[in-house]
């Protein structure tokens, strides 16, 4: 995916459209010395580093909220998508131990991440990487063994993993990447790169597909 041309950082606040008239109500002695300018420089500074942080701040979160907590239109959402995968994944896990049995090296590697996930939210996606593989040797594995009634089992639940994955990434892909890219891209050049520093506004993470 190509990133969009670069954005162009800009401050615009009605502080910077007043600092010509603020220089010309100057005392005279003031415009004289070297007060004036010093004087305009740190509203501007205050102006850019405050206002911009702000605006910085607010855009870092609005980014940060696709992949956390936005839903769309159609309800739905990454945070729900991985709640789908991870659940259906359970759910074959189950069908899985019943043909493999509970001991099964495929099977408590797939349980293994799961109850990692439930502890590692700063990482899922990374998480989900590995639950995807487990989850298809483990599937694999079973599908050799099992019969009937059980086959059929195993063969929907993970038809329907397969399918919230590929919906998973292409609400990554189109949502949050575009958007992250978009930011990241804006995010780097100056004066946002060092106002993003004192902000707590950085890059974003970007999360790439299988």
């Amino acid at each position: 995916m190509q990133l969009e041309q670069q954005e162009t950082f800009e401050i615009k606040s009605p502080q910077l459209e007043v600092f010509g008239q603020v220089e010309s109500k100057l005392p005279a002695p003031a415009k004289k010395r070297p007060f004036a300018a010093g004087f305009l420089a740190v509203m501007v500074l205050v102006s850019v580093f405050g206002i911009g942080g702000v605006q910085l701040k607010s855009r870092y979160r609005n980014v940060a909220e696709i992949y956390t907590s936005e839903v769309d239109e159609h309800g739905n959402s990454i945070q729900g998508d991985f709640t789908t995968l991870t659940d259906t994944a359970a759910n074959l896990m189950r069908a899985c131990q019943k043909v493999l049995g509970e001991a099964d090296s495929n099977c408590t590697t797939v349980a293994d991440l799961l109850a990692q996930w439930q502890d590692t939210a700063a990482a899922q996606y990374a998480v989900i990487h590995q639950l995807d593989n487990a989850v298809d040797a483990m599937y694999t594995a079973a599908k050799a063994k099992a019969t009937d009634d059980a086959l059929d089992q195993i063969n929907s639940l993970d038809a329907s993993y397969v399918s919230t994955q590929s919906i998973l990434q292409r609400e990554i892909a189109q949502n949050y990447t575009i958007a992250a890219q978009s930011y990241n891209t804006m995010a780097s050049g100056f004066p946002a790169n060092v106002i993003g520093t004192l902000w707590g506004a950085g890059q974003v993470e970007l999360y790439a597909a299988q």
